[in-house]
């Protein structure tokens, strides 16, 4: 098994350099402040310049591609252009009436074609977790949330789940900023999860680790919709993730691959405040909690961006996520700051 502990000690030192309580994960894709990509280019120098347009890299994904908060894009993160590195660092935060979940994440881009990240995300589950207790232990009607029933079993009260994300994607060809042409900006990802808490998915029938693979497609209209810069991604995942790993990958009865549609849409309102939404369908594995725990929904968001410069962007969401753990309506604000340099 992977050690991760190197990894954790790196994510950690990430935590100390970001505001704490800071605005968090990057939840509808702060859609870029892409209007700003009407203007050319700045001319820095150097391999750690940063000679792309304000907001061309995207924000955070829940995953740490560069992209909206659900949904990776096909840009590329940071600012660096043709023989530059352009890196980013992001703290994320979504909060439920039951569940809190937390991300740290780095990413660097090479030479606006490569990208690779890292992130570490932290689950609360909250008062849930003696509820799941008891469905593991078969006395669910019994261990009501909030209660401390179960002995023994895997999860007690705010019982947090975590695991670790690499990722990487390729440009593959296209530019999103060029207007005449309906051609995309097209890149390849694959992520690759890890989930810390084995015990707990053994006992859900899944596996801890797995991967993912994705498809994007980005496009810009500097003249879109009524007149103002307008954005649109289509991504196509191929994966076994339960929400979206927290939860392992795959079941006991199904391992295969599920192709799920993801869909980004943002409208600059100025070339520094965006507004828009998210879609992305989720698998229906049967974990070994059965089918009310297993249910899951496709996880929207509508949000509002602001890009100020090329330094940092905020993003401030409401996100549906719909039945997590057996807990329906699990709708709340999702927050986000990366800071690119």
């Amino acid at each position: 098994m992977m050690n991760h502990k190197g990894l954790q000690r790196f994510l950690g030192a990430i935590r100390g350099v970001l505001l704490p309580g800071g605005v968090a994960i990057g939840c509808a894709a702060a859609l870029l402040g892409m209007p700003l990509s009407a203007q050319a280019a700045t001319k820095d120098a150097g391999l750690f310049g940063q000679s792309r347009p304000a907001g061309t890299g995207g924000i955070t994904s829940i995953s740490g591609a560069a992209g909206g908060g659900l949904v990776p894009w096909a840009l590329i993160a940071g600012y660096g252009g043709p023989g530059q590195v352009g890196f980013t660092a992001s703290y994320t935060h979504a909060s439920t009436a039951d569940f809190n979940a937390n991300g740290y994440g780095v990413a660097a881009g090479i030479d606006n074609r490569v990208e690779v990240s890292l992130t570490q995300q932290n689950f609360d589950l909250g008062n849930t977790g003696p509820y799941l207790a008891g469905v593991l232990a078969g006395t669910a009607p019994s261990c009501p949330p909030g209660s401390l029933c179960a002995p023994g079993a895997v999860l007690a009260d705010n019982t947090a789940i975590n695991q670790d994300i690499i990722g990487v994607k390729v440009r593959v060809f296209g530019n999103a900023l060029v207007q005449g042409t309906w051609m995309p900006q097209v890149a390849v990802g694959a992520e690759y999860h890890h989930n810390e808490d084995g015990a707990l998915m053994k006992d859900l029938g899944a596996s801890a680790s797995g991967g993912s693979y994705y498809l994007a497609l980005t496009k810009v209209w500097l003249k879109g919709l009524l007149g103002h810069v307008t954005l649109l991604d289509v991504t196509v995942d191929a994966t076994r993730a339960n929400y979206n790993g927290l939860f392992g990958f795959g079941g006991p009865t199904d391992n295969r691959y599920h192709y799920e549609p993801e869909v980004s849409a943002g409208v600059f309102l100025d070339p520094h405040v965006v507004v828009g939404g998210e879609y992305r369908a989720m698998p229906q594995n049967e974990l070994a909690l059965g089918p009310a725990v297993s249910q899951s929904n496709a996880w929207k968001d509508v949000f509002m961006a602001y890009i100020p410069n090329k330094n940092v962007s905020l993003t401030l969401a409401y996100a549906m996520l719909g039945h997590i753990a057996s807990i329906p309506n699990s709708n709340g604000l999702y927050t986000s700051v990366t800071a690119s340099f």
